[in-house]
C-alpha cells in the first residue's frame, strides 16, 4: 500500500511539472521569437500589453494549482456501525444532531435527512450527491470525475477553481495563438518556410489542440455550473439510484434557477447551506404533486375485447398512502380468469396485475415503515377496514370490506381500483410490503401472489423439517410450492400428468416425482403423504390424490378449478383426511414469506417480456396452454 501511495504521490509531481514545462515552452516560444509579444517586451509603451498576457499566464497555473491542492470535498471519515444499507430518510423524531466537537464542516456534511448508501471501501456513510473515487480511494461530495490531467478529483469545493482554470486557460490559448500567427516569418521557398517557422509551427499545433479541448471542457462545466448538475450524475444516470427512480428521466432534482446555480451554489459555494437531501426532497414533491394522478396502463373493455393502452387516474394521496413507480407486474392465472370474466365477476375498463413490484416515489406524512426510495411490493388487496375481528388477527385477506388490487372498489364502493398492468399505483402504507434487498424485483413480483398463495397453508400446517408433502402440479405456483417446502426440510413429492417435468421438479428441490396418469405409481405411494396442496386450475379428479394421504391428513386446494371437485366421502370418512383451501394470507404473514425468500434466496422462475397488448395476449394464451418457466413477468417501467 505504500509503494502504491507513493506512486501516485509521484505521478501528480510529474504530470503538475508536465503542465508547467508546457506553459513555459509555448510562452517563451512567443516571447523568445519574433512576435508581438517581444516587440511589446522591448518597448515600454507596451508595458502594459505583457502585464496583462503575463496576468492571464499567472491565472491560468494559479487555478490549475488551487484547482489540484484544494480538497475536492472528500466525506470525513465517520463510521456507521448500525448501517441497513437503501436510501433511507430519518425520520423526525431520530436525533439527526452532531456531536459539537465535530465543527462547522463536518455538520456540513452528516446533517442531512437522506442517505444512500454505506461506501464499503471507506467504510462511512455516503451523503447524497457523493461517490467514491478510485483513483483517490476516497468519496468526494457532489463527485463530478477524476482529472488525470491535474491528478485530482474535481467535486464541490474545487469545482469553481476548475471552471475558472477553463476560463483563464481559454483567453490565454486564444490570446496565444493570435500572437503566434502573426509571427510567421514569410518565405516564397516552403521548405524554408517549414524550417524557419518548425517552433513555431509546433507551438501553433500545440494550442489549437489545447484550444478544442479547453473550449469543450469549458462549455460542458459551464452548463452543469448553470444546471446544477454533474458529469457523474449525467453519465451515470441510469445507475444512481437518486436520479434512475425519478419519474421523469430529464428531471433534474437540484435545479434551483440558472443564477441561483451558478453564483449561489457553484461560485459562492457555501459548504455549510449544501445540504442536497432538502432540494431534492423538494424538487421532486413539486414534480410529483404535478404528475402523480395521471396514470396509464393497458386495460380491456370486455371479456372478449383485446388490451389497449389507457389514461386513467390515480386518487389524490392520502397521508398514509405510499406512491409506488411500477417496475414489474407478474402475470397471474386469475388475471387471465378476470379479464375473461370466467367467474363472472368482471367489471370493466379493467386493468389487471396484483404481483407489483417497484420503488417508492412519494409517502404521506402518516407513513411511518416504509421510505422513499425502498423496494417495495403490492399483491392481491390494497385495503380493508382494518377495524373488524378478521383484521386485527392479520386476515385482512378475509375482512367484508377487503379491496382487491383490481376488479374491485376502494373503500367509498364507488372509486374503481386499478391493476399493476400500469405505470403507478397508490397504496395504503398497510398493504405495502418491503422487497428483501438480495431478491431482484422482476423474480420477486411472483410471490406477491404465487409466493404468498402456497406458503400460507405451508405455514398454517406447520410443514416443516420430517414432513412428507405432496404438491400437485408444477407451474407458477407448483414451482415455487416446492422450493419452499425443501427450504422448510420437509420430503417433496411432485405429482404431475407429465413425465417430461421430473428433472426439472428434481432441481427445484424435490426428492420424489409420481405421474398421476401412472396408475401402479399412484397406487405404490398410497398413505405416503401428510400433506398435499393442488395447485393446478384445470378440472381434474382429486379422489387418487385423496388416497396418497396418511390418517389425518391434509388436502388444500389453491388453484382455484372453475368446477366443483369430485370427492370419495368414505375416503374422508376412513382416513379423517382434512380438506381446505387457501387464498393468499394476510400482509403480516406476506411480509414473512418475503423475508423469508430472502433468508434463503428464493425467487421464482420468470420469462420476462415487455408490456403491450400484443405480448400481454400471447402470454395469456401460453399460460392457458401451460407454455411458461413458470411465471410471466411484465417490465412494466421500460413499457410506455
Amino acid at each position: 500500500m505504500t509503494c502504491i501511495f507513493e506512486f501516485i504521490q509521484w505521478k501528480k509531481v510529474l504530470v503538475r511539472t508536465c503542465h508547467l514545462l508546457l506553459v513555459f515552452g509555448v510562452v517563451a516560444s512567443l516571447a523568445f521569437q519574433p512576435s508581438q509579444l517581444r516587440t511589446a517586451l522591448y518597448d515600454t509603451s507596451n508595458y502594459l500589453y505583457c502585464i496583462t498576457y503575463g496576468l492571464f499566464v499567472y491565472l491560468s497555473l494559479f487555478f490549475y494549482f488551487m484547482t489540484c491542492y484544494t480538497d475536492p470535498g472528500f466525506v470525513p471519515y465517520k463510521r456507521v456501525p448500525n448501517w441497513s444499507g437503501g436510501m433511507v430518510p430519518l425520520s423526525d423524531d431520530e436525533d439527526d444532531d452532531d456531536d459539537d466537537d465535530e465543527g462547522n464542516e463536518q455538520k456540513a456534511v452528516t446533517t442531512s435527512k437522506t442517505h444512500l448508501r454505506k461506501c464499503l471501501l471507506c467504510n462511512i456513510e455516503q451523503p447524497l450527491r457523493s461517490h467514491h473515487c478510485d483513483f483517490c480511494n476516497r468519496c468526494v461530495l457532489k463527485y463530478d470525475h477524476h482529472c488525470p490531467y491535474l491528478e485530482t478529483c474535481i467535486g464541490e469545493r474545487n469545482h469553481r477553481y476548475f471552471w475558472c482554470f477553463l476560463l483563464a486557460t481559454e483567453i490565454l490559448i486564444i490570446w496565444s495563438i493570435v500572437i503566434c500567427s502573426q509571427s510567421f516569418v514569410p518565405f516564397s521557398d516552403w521548405s524554408s518556410w517549414l524550417h524557419i517557422n518548425k517552433f513555431r509551427l509546433f507551438a501553433m499545433h500545440v494550442l489549437v489542440v489545447s484550444l478544442c479541448a479547453t473550449t469543450a471542457l469549458f462549455c460542458i462545466h459551464s452548463f452543469f455550473a448553470l444546471t446544477n448538475s454533474t458529469t457523474w450524475e449525467r453519465v451515470s444516470r441510469h445507475r444512481i439510484t437518486y436520479l434512475n427512480r425519478l419519474p421523469d428521466e430529464d428531471l433534474n432534482p437540484f435545479h434551483q434557477g440558472y443564477c441561483h446555480n451558478f453564483f449561489y451554489s457553484f461560485l459562492c459555494h457555501r459548504i455549510k447551506e449544501q445540504q442536497w437531501d432538502i432540494v431534492y426532497k423538494k424538487r421532486v414533491e413539486e414534480h410529483v404533486t404535478l404528475y402523480i394522478t395521471a396514470a396509464k396502463g393497458y386495460a380491456v373493455d370486455s371479456a372478449s375485447s383485446p388490451f389497449k393502452l389507457l389514461n386513467f387516474e390515480r386518487r389524490v394521496p392520502r397521508n398514509d398512502d405510499v406512491v409506488i413507480r411500477i417496475h414489474y407486474c407478474g402475470i397471474c392465472h386469475t388475471d387471465i380468469h378476470d379479464a375473461r370474466n370466467d367467474w363472472q365477476r368482471s367489471t370493466y375498463p379493467m386493468i389487471p396485475g396484483h404481483e407489483i413490484t417497484g420503488i417508492v416515489e412519494q409517502i404521506g406524512s402518516d407513513v411511518k415503515h416504509i421510505r422513499v426510495g425502498d423496494s417495495v411490493g403490492v399483491g392481491y388487496m390494497c385495503d380493508s377496514c382494518l377495524k373488524c375481528d378478521l383484521c386485527k388477527k392479520d386476515f385482512e385477506q378475509h375482512c367484508s370490506d377487503m379491496c382487491v388490487t383490481y376488479n374491485s372498489t376502494e373503500l367509498d364502493k364507488v372509486t374503481p381500483t386499478y391493476g399493476g398492468y400500469s405505470n403507478l399505483i397508490i397504496t395504503r402504507e398497510h398493504f405495502v410490503c418491503k422487497i428483501p434487498k438480495n431478491l431482484p424485483l422482476d423474480a420477486a413480483a411472483p410471490l406477491l401472489c404465487a409466493g404468498i398463495t402456497v406458503y400460507s397453508p405451508l405455514r398454517r400446517f406447520n410443514v416443516g423439517k420430517g414432513s412428507r408433502i405432496g404438491i400437485v402440479g408444477l407451474g407458477g405456483l407448483g414451482h415455487i410450492a416446492i422450493k419452499f417446502g425443501a427450504a422448510m426440510g420437509a420430503h417433496v413429492t411432485v405429482i404431475s400428468t407429465s413425465e417430461s417435468k421430473r428433472e426439472d421438479a428434481m432441481k427445484l428441490g424435490a426428492k420424489k416425482f409420481l405421474v398421476s396418469k401412472d396408475k401402479e405409481q399412484m397406487k405404490g405411494a398410497k398413505d405416503s403423504l401428510d400433506f398435499i396442496i393442488d395447485t393446478v386450475a384445470a378440472n381434474h379428479d382429486v379422489r387418487d390424490l385423496i388416497d396418497l394421504l396418511v390418517f389425518e391428513g391434509v388436502y388444500c386446494s389453491v388453484g382455484g378449478p372453475t368446477k366443483p371437485l369430485e370427492i370419495e366421502p368414505m375416503s374422508l370418512i376412513s382416513k379423517k383426511v382434512k380438506i381446505t383451501g387457501g387464498a393468499v394470507g394476510g400482509m403480516k404473514e406476506t411480509q414473512e414469506m418475503l423475508d423469508f425468500c430472502g433468508k434463503y434466496g428464493i425467487t421464482c422462475d420468470i420469462e420476462k417480456i415487455n408490456a403491450n397488448p400484443e405480448t400481454i395476449k400471447t402470454a395469456f394464451d401460453r399460460i392457458v396452454k401451460a407454455d411458461v418457466k413458470y411465471r410471466f413477468v411484465l417490465d412494466m417501467l421500460n413499457s410506455f
